[in-house]
């Protein structure tokens, strides 16, 4: 029998995830819902969800449900050492009910929340690579999981810092927000500030220099970034600024403008939990709603890009609120489209102050 959630979890609640036996043949978890007010300790889960089937399964409430192994691995070898600890988990793909539209909106809404109140981020960053010379038969495939001790982080640092978990979009805020920083691969696990000093010295970078710019187009260590997938992300959180790092959508989507998403409408979804708070009181108006079509969510976006300078001081627009990095942020790649969108945006009836005035904003 698979699994349905007997309910829906308001905003006010919090799904979480106990280990009850994990073992290599089944994961069985028991699926809590709690008050966010009186949530138990908790470690919130950053991982890659990938682009294969929900092939594998774990069991919740001993019911069915269907992951990807990505998942599979990470939830056997996190869900051993949360038993251990007796913590909870967090994990968006099981924690929100993904086909309830009005339940995914109001959780994304506070998912700054949901990773700054926890004991620590746990950022899966997968298993060991294989190496070259063994092979796996094709009946042992998908490998789900491999066990190495020691695991030397060092001679796995250009491995680790290219992996496809340092390009995706929702993982920025994720790593920026949490309070506390567990990079996992396989049993092994580093905590991130240690991370960061290993890729600094590989990259020959200062690792007390603070740039919340990096990544941006013309930064003079993007060469370094461009060998280093990670630097950008471990170099924005610095020890001694964070959590201050909040910026304007328009510089989060230029400085952001590679990563990825499955769902286009989570290029914007997916920094609501890192704009400054007067932009976010604006926008969060309108997102996250996932009833919304791909093509509005960018319109509304541009919108508030073009009007928020004049909003909040007057000024006119830059030049470079138009560059092809904001595009690309949006998810806009032909210079056709940047010309609809710009004219729909900006020249539509589309009142996007509504009752605001300036004043008010």
């Amino acid at each position: 029998m698979e699994f349905t959630y007997p309910s829906s979890a308001s905003p006010e609640e919090l799904r979480l995830l106990k280990p009850t036996a994990i073992t290599r043949n089944s994961l069985h978890f028991t699926l809590l819902k709690v008050r966010r007010a009186a949530t138990p300790t908790y470690a919130a889960v950053s991982y890659t969800w990938g682009n294969d089937e929900p092939s594998e399964f774990i069991y919740l409430d001993n019911q069915k449900f269907y992951v990807r192994p990505n998942l599979w691995s990470c939830l056997y070898h996190l869900g051993q050492d949360a038993h251990h600890s007796r913590i909870k988990l967090w994990v968006d793909a099981i924690c929100i009910d993904q086909t309830n539209n009005a339940e995914r909106s109001s959780q994304v809404r506070r998912m700054d929340e949901t990773y700054q109140r926890a004991a620590h981020v746990s950022v899966w960053l997968g298993l060991p690579k294989i190496p070259n010379h063994i092979i796996i038969p094709d009946h042992l495939q998908p490998v789900k999981t491999i066990e190495v001790d020691p695991f030397d982080w060092h001679d796995n640092l250009e491995d680790l810092a290219n992996r496809s978990y340092w390009s995706r979009v929702w993982v920025i805020q994720e790593f920026l927000l949490g309070q506390n920083i567990l990079l996992h691969c396989g049993n092994s696990a580093i905590r991130w500030n240690d991370f960061q000093s290993m890729l600094c010295h590989r990259a020959d970078i200062s690792q007390h220099t603070y740039d919340a710019s990096f990544g941006a187009p013309g930064h003079p260590a993007n060469a370094a970034a461009a060998a280093f997938r990670a630097l950008p992300l471990v170099m924005a959180r610095h020890v001694d600024k964070h959590p201050e790092f909040l910026q304007p959508l328009h510089t989060l989507l230029v400085s952001h403008h590679q990563a990825e998403c499955k769902d286009p409408r989570d290029k914007i979804f997916g920094l609501l939990g890192l704009v400054t708070r007067e932009e976010r009181g604006l926008l969060e108006r309108f997102f996250p709603d996932y009833t919304m079509s791909e093509d509005h969510v960018r319109v509304i976006a541009l919108a508030h890009v073009l009007q928020y300078n004049t909003i909040m001081d007057g000024s006119e627009v830059s030049t470079s609120t138009k560059s092809e990095e904001l595009f690309l942020g949006l998810g806009i790649r032909s210079a056709r489209e940047n010309r609809r969108y710009l004219k729909r945006a900006g020249l539509e009836a589309f009142d996007y102050l509504g009752d605001w005035g300036v004043g008010e904003a």
